[in-house]
């Protein structure tokens, strides 16, 4: 079938390292991820299950999920979903909202439902006025990211003696 055709290609394309699909820039990749969690919800599939969870773990872990206010990034400029385009998009973020939010009603992982609960507050608070915005623009005063960005000397002041831990369980340079 035409399903199982995609599957098996996606199994094919799918980065066992950092979950997703392909090399960088690397996007979210909803609709693949779908695919994966009707399959799912079809039969017990192991190998469909892992993709699913590599990938939305990859995803919410890395630097593309805003771990301070919610939401994600537009996409990751590399592999492993470190370094984040900082455009957040509303369209973006509604699908990921959906994804993460079947991902947990299948696989009742709690870290799914955090991402959903956050990512919400995120669109609430960030893009709802009279109706909600598009996006959030990546670039600040004529630099991409420039808002986001903290410098290490404002990390090592807002975490104080937790800075060190927190700099390496989210691999931050220094």
């Amino acid at each position: 079938s035409t399903v199982n055709q995609s599957v098996s290609q996606l199994k094919n394309i799918f980065d066992s390292a950092w979950g997703g699909f392909g090399k960088a820039p690397k996007f979210p990749s909803t609709m693949n991820i779908e695919v994966l969690l009707r399959q799912l919800l079809a039969g017990e599939d192991a190998e469909l299950e892992e993709m699913v969870k590599t990938s939305l773990d990859a995803m919410a872990s890395g630097g593309m999920y805003d771990h301070i206010g919610g939401g994600f990034s537009r996409y990751s400029v590399d592999a492993q979903w470190l370094v984040p385009h900082f455009e957040k998009m509303l369209y973006d973020n509604a699908q990921l909202l959906g994804l993460y939010s079947e991902a947990y009603l299948i696989t009742k992982e709690p870290r799914f439902k955090k991402v959903v609960y956050q990512s919400f507050e995120f669109l609430k608070r960030e893009l709802l006025g009279a109706a909600y915005y598009s996006a959030l623009d990546a670039d600040s005063e004529g630099r991409e990211g420039k808002y986001y960005i903290w410098t290490e000397e404002e990390f090592n002041e807002a975490l104080g003696a937790d800075a060190g831990l927190a700099k390496e369980l989210y691999e931050v340079g220094g």
